[in-house]
C-alpha cells in the first residue's frame, strides 16, 4: 500500500472518531428527556434508511434494488453474524445509557479498554500467542479503568459499570466480525447489525415509548446519520491501510471527547480521571507495540523459510 493509502485511511479513522463523538454527544442530549432504549431505537431506525447508500453497487444498478438488498444479506455465518449483531447493541445501549449518567470522557476511558479485552480474548478463543509484556500491559490498562471508577471511596457511580459493559459486548463484537469478514463483505456485516438492532429495539418499544415530538426526530435522524456515517469511515479506513498503521490513532477521540465534553456538556475531567485515562491509552498504545514487533518477526521468519 502507498503513503497515499495510508494517509487516506488515517484521515477517515480521525474523521470516524468526530462522528462517533458526534453519535455519542447526541444521544446524552436525547437521553435527558426521552428514555435510553427510545434513543437507541432511533439511531437504528435511520441507520436502515441510510443502509443501503452505505453498501457497494455496481455500477447502474438502482440504490433501492431488490437484488442489491439480497446480496446485501448474503451470508456463509448467518448464526454468528446475529450474534455479533446483537453484542454491536448491547454496546450500544450500554454505552448510551453510561453517557447518560456520567461524562462523555470518563465513560470513553472505560470503553477504550477494549482493545486489550480484544487480545485477551483473540488469545483463548483464536489462539493467538500473547506474550508476557501484552499481559502486563493488559494488566495496567485495567488498573486505568479502577483508577477512573474509583471503587470503594464514594465517588463511583454505577453508570461506569454500563461503559465497562460497553467495552465487553464491543470486545467480543470484534472477535466476530473478524471471524465472519473472511467470507462476509463489510456492507454484509453493516446491514446485519442495522437490521438487528431494529427489531431488537423495535419489539421493546411498546413498553417505552414517549411521544416523539419534531425536534426529538431530527435528533434522531442525526443519530442514524453519524452512526452510520461513522461505521462507513472506519471500513474505509481498514480498505485503505492496515491495522497495524491505524490502531494508535483510534485514541484520538479521547481528545474529541473531552473537547467535545467540556464545550457541550461544561464536564471537565478530574485529575484522577486523567491519570486514569494515561494508563489506559498508554497500555493500550504499548500492546499494539509489541504486536507489531511480533508481526514483523513473524514475517522475517516466513521470508526465510
Amino acid at each position: 500500500m502507498s503513503k497515499d493509502n495510508h494517509l487516506r485511511g488515517i484521515l477517515f479513522l480521525l474523521g470516524s472518531g468526530i462522528v462517533f463523538t458526534i453519535l455519542d454527544s447526541l444521544a446524552k442530549e436525547t437521553s435527558t428527556f426521552i428514555p435510553v432504549l427510545q434513543v437507541a431505537w432511533g439511531r437504528y431506525v435511520f441507520h436502515i434508511v441510510f443502509l443501503p447508500f452505505y453498501a457497494e453497487r455496481p455500477a447502474g444498478q438502482p440504490i433501492w434494488s431488490a437484488s442489491r438488498w439480497a446480496r446485501m444479506f448474503a451470508t456463509r455465518h448467518i448464526w454468528l453474524q446475529l450474534a455479533r449483531s446483537l453484542l454491536l447493541l448491547g454496546a450500544t445501549l450500554f454505552f448510551f445509557g453510561a453517557v447518560s449518567y456520567v461524562p462523555l470522557a470518563e465513560a470513553q476511558a472505560v470503553a477504550f479498554i477494549e482493545p486489550l479485552l480484544i487480545t485477551a480474548i483473540a488469545h483463548f478463543f483464536l489462539a493467538e500467542k500473547v506474550g508476557v509484556r501484552r499481559w502486563l500491559a493488559i494488566v495496567v490498562g485495567f488498573i486505568g479503568v479502577l483508577v477512573v471508577i474509583r471503587p470503594g471511596f464514594g465517588m463511583m457511580h454505577w453508570g461506569m459499570l454500563l461503559s465497562l459493559g460497553s467495552a465487553a459486548c464491543g470486545s467480543v463484537y470484534v472477535i466476530l466480525t473478524r471471524v465472519v469478514s473472511r467470507d462476509d463483505s463489510a456492507g454484509t456485516s453493516l446491514a446485519y447489525s442495522g437490521i438487528a438492532g431494529f427489531v431488537g429495539l423495535s419489539v421493546l418499544m411498546p413498553f417505552v415509548w414517549q411521544p416523539a415530538t419534531l425536534h426529538v426526530w431530527m435528533l434522531f435522524l442525526l443519530l442514524g446519520i453519524s452512526g452510520g456515517l461513522g461505521h462507513y469511515f472506519v471500513i474505509k479506513a481498514f480498505e485503505a491501510a492496515p491495522g497495524g498503521t491505524l490502531a494508535p490513532f483510534i485514541y484520538v477521540q479521547m481528545l474529541w471527547m473531552v473537547i467535545v465534553g467540556f464545550i457541550w456538556f461544561r464536564d471537565w475531567p478530574v485529575i484522577t480521571t486523567w491519570i486514569g485515562i494515561a494508563l489506559i491509552v498508554g497500555s493500550g498504545l504499548y500492546a499494539l507495540h509489541r504486536e507489531r514487533i511480533r508481526a514483523r518477526e513473524k514475517a522475517r521468519i516466513s521470508a526465510q523459510s
